[in-house]
């Protein structure tokens, strides 16, 4: 997670003249407000295990992500996404976009997750974008995908195939999960997303398998 010292809080030439808006001093306020939230992400279970998030360095308003799904049709996959923050947040809605091609009930071909299922009214101060997240990471569960209604789903077809096809279904997810690690696709740092991975070397595989076997051995 990333500190309150971020390039998109500092204020701008207008936010700190005299004369500056109230407006101005508005938008100043709500973006140290969106980095206290998610500097509180880091709180207890507020940010769910296997997601990770960091702000865009030049827009507080747009949040890097990656899921790790860890079991389940999407077993292994690692999925990037943007969470889009509007300026008006938290009187409006955040907006999911997954960057890695997706075959998922939720997820529409533009890439957007249909959040409307869990959030059919958003509750300005009740609802949070640790909520959101939450609800991510259990969109990739047996017991979510075969709840939702099909007036949810972006992806109609994913949804059908979910219920009248379970075994071919299970096959796309898995083909799905099994691209978004593939070097192609986890290596690609030239997309949207700046969450970036890359292959460890020799010397930092065994670094890192020392530090593991003293981690055991302390415990």
């Amino acid at each position: 997670m990333e500190d309150l010292n971020h390039p998109a809080l500092a204020p701008s030439a207008e936010d700190s003249t005299l004369d500056a808006s109230p407006s101005q001093y508005g938008d100043y306020l709500r973006r140290y407000e969106l980095l206290l939230e998610f500097k509180h992400l880091n709180s207890g279970k507020n940010c769910p295990p296997g997601i990770y998030l960091k702000p865009s360095p030049d827009n507080v308003n747009e949040w890097h992500g990656a899921v790790f799904i860890h079991r389940g049709y999407y077993k292994e996959g690692v999925f990037k996404f943007i969470l889009q923050i509007p300026r008006m947040y938290p009187q409006d809605p955040p907006s999911v976009l997954f960057l890695t091609d997706m075959f998922h009930p939720l997820i529409g071909r533009d890439g957007y997750f249909n959040l409307a299922q869990q959030f059919p009214r958003w509750r300005p101060r009740r609802d949070y974008i640790c909520h959101i997240l939450h609800y991510i990471k259990n969109s990739f569960r047996e017991s979510v995908l075969t709840n939702l209604q099909e007036h949810s789903c972006r992806n109609p077809e994913a949804y059908k195939m979910l219920h009248n096809e379970r075994g071919v279904f299970a096959k796309l997810a898995a083909q799905c999960a099994q691209l978004s690690v593939s070097q192609d696709i986890i290596f690609d740092n030239d997309d949207m997303s700046h969450i970036h991975f890359s292959p460890l070397t020799d010397e930092q595989f065994e670094d890192i398998k020392a530090q593991m076997i003293q981690s055991v051995a302390k415990s």
